[in-house]
């Protein structure tokens, strides 16, 4: 399949609006509700950014990190407040530049992630910084720690390099390290589920599944493995339920509640959902 790099890029656009209005996704901003300081608009608007930045990624311009970069920037010189996708842009920057190289995803985004570079690391941490996203801390080339850049530079550290590093620790970067494995696993489950439920109930149960299957790593790294656990339970018991959507519902209210946020599993749900829409799935 030889598609254009802007039917590439919408692909990954309309992955990030379907992420995003898929409802109820307990404790995550949709089309029903928001939080206090980030909007659903402010979602929309950062999906709608990343347009010519996922362009330029399918036609092979720029490298991953640069890419990561300008997509954050676009959002700061926008006006939008806080982290609206940043985990979302790590994970669908790859695909889109694999999708515009080959007909085999897996293998091109495994050759996309092995072709990053030192200045891809000096990008990203540039635009995690600039984006004020959160990872667990860690002591080693914390993405916090501003001397880390010089560390990078004389280890000669690519972006896969990095993301193997904090693979332990992070669900964005074990993606990296691993090409993908869990995010294409996601893509086949989310395909049933559609087929089986329709777009809304299909992704929301994918969503569930994903958050049963494993503790959440925004959650984590915000609140504790404590917590994660405890959430991956509430999803797990949604899924058992005699209505899984109802339960959803006030899993939702409950996680909303008491600001609990499982971004790290709704980043690899987009990132899924750009997997299928690219192998043909349609609603």
């Amino acid at each position: 399949m030889s598609l254009r790099p802007e039917r590439v890029a919408s692909f990954a656009q309309l992955a990030m609006l379907l992420e995003l209005s898929s409802t109820p996704k307990p404790g995550n901003v949709d089309r029903c509700h928001d939080f206090p300081d980030i909007k659903f608009s402010h979602f929309l608007a950062s999906s709608a950014l990343c347009y010519p930045v996922f362009c330029r990624a399918a036609r092979g311009e720029s490298g991953l990190g640069s890419l990561i970069l300008e997509a954050v920037t676009s959002w700061r010189q926008f006006g939008l407040p806080g982290n609206t996708h940043f985990g979302e842009v790590t994970l669908l920057v790859p695909l889109v530049r694999a999708a515009g190289m080959s007909e085999d995803l897996r293998s091109a985004v495994a050759q996309a992630l092995r072709a990053s570079n030192v200045q891809d690391s000096l990008d990203f941490y540039q635009a995690f910084a600039m984006a004020g996203a959160r990872v667990s801390e860690v002591e080693e080339l914390s993405l916090s720690d501003s001397r880390a850049a010089d560390e990078i530079r004389q280890k000669g550290l690519r972006l896969l390099d990095l993301m193997r590093r904090s693979e332990g620790h992070d669900q964005i970067a074990r993606e990296w390290a691993h090409g993908y494995r869990r995010c294409f696993d996601l893509a086949e489950a989310l395909e049933k589920n559609v087929a089986s439920h329709g777009l809304n109930e299909g992704v929301v149960l994918t969503f569930l599944e994903a958050l049963a299957d494993e503790p959440d790593g925004l959650i984590t790294s915000k609140h504790g493995p404590g917590l994660a656990r405890q959430v991956q339970e509430m999803a797990r018991s949604a899924l058992k339920s005699s209505d899984c959507f109802e339960a959803a519902e006030e899993m939702d209210r409950t996680m909303l509640e008491r600001d609990i946020n499982p971004g790290s599993t709704a980043d690899l749900l987009a990132a899924a959902l750009f997997i299928s829409l690219w192998r043909g799935l349609r609603f």
